[in-house]
């Protein structure tokens, strides 16, 4: 089966992380691949917690078709640490999905409604560090939200404390996988948080570390992009 431009991009980079010296990785399997996204949507379109919900030409085009594209990588001990995971699920997957995350006990009308609109699409899985990212199912918007979990405070009412909107679609979300890997926090460089907050200590020394190390580690990409967003929130 011939593979999407973004497809190739993604076995690339999965590749890219398996094969290199610097890096101790646990990584899936590019090679198993489902249907087109626009093969499934005529099987959902009676859902109804799909009703009205638009899928774009941009996600069409960009989805993937991988069963299993994603890996749970660290530097080893001659580099600085950055530790980092991504699992993108196959959107069969997110539709699949009979409910979001569920509310906490003293959760808002509100926050329960959006909650109920929320299908994860990024985890950690291989080793269950807690982290997930989720597309949000608002009908009649375009380009569908991005939004982040954490274990952290960071996110501002009315909505949950541990969720964060990132300013980014999903499209342009695959598209940083490529380029951090999936580095831990890195998801915070496309929000308004300082991470010069205690609770990122952690991620913000990831993130500082994974900008001096990966242009030698990954020659092909650039990083400036993210190195200013790194410094505007530092």
């Amino acid at each position: 089966m011939i593979l999407t431009p973004n497809e190739l991009r993604h076995a690339r980079s999965l590749e890219e992380i398996s094969s290199n010296p610097a890096i101790e990785s646990r990584c899936g399997n590019p090679e198993e691949l489902g249907v087109k996204l626009e093969d499934l949507l005529p099987l959902y379109e009676h859902n109804p917690d799909w009703e009205d919900v638009i899928i774009d030409d941009d996600l069409l085009d960009c989805a993937l078709r991988f069963e299993d594209m994603g890996a749970a990588w660290h530097t080893k001990e001659d580099f600085p640490e950055i530790l980092g995971e991504f699992n993108l699920l196959h959107f069969y997957d997110v539709f699949d999905q009979s409910s979001g995350p569920p509310p906490l006990s003293d959760s808002s009308p509100f926050q329960r409604e959006f909650l109920s609109q929320l299908r994860v699409f990024d985890n950690t899985r291989r080793s269950g560090a807690g982290m997930l990212t989720y597309i949000r199912m608002q009908p009649a918007v375009t380009p569908l939200e991005i939004w982040y979990e954490d274990r952290a405070e960071i996110g501002t009412s009315p909505y949950p404390s541990y969720l964060i909107k990132l300013d980014m679609s999903y499209c342009e979300y695959l598209q940083a996988v490529t380029l951090t890997k999936g580095t831990y926090g890195w998801q915070y460089l496309y929000t308004d948080v300082s991470l010069r907050d205690p609770q990122l200590h952690s991620e913000a020394l990831y993130l500082q570390n994974m900008l001096e190390v990966f242009p030698k580690l990954f020659p092909a990409y650039d990083y400036a992009p993210l190195r200013q967003r790194l410094e505007a929130r530092l």
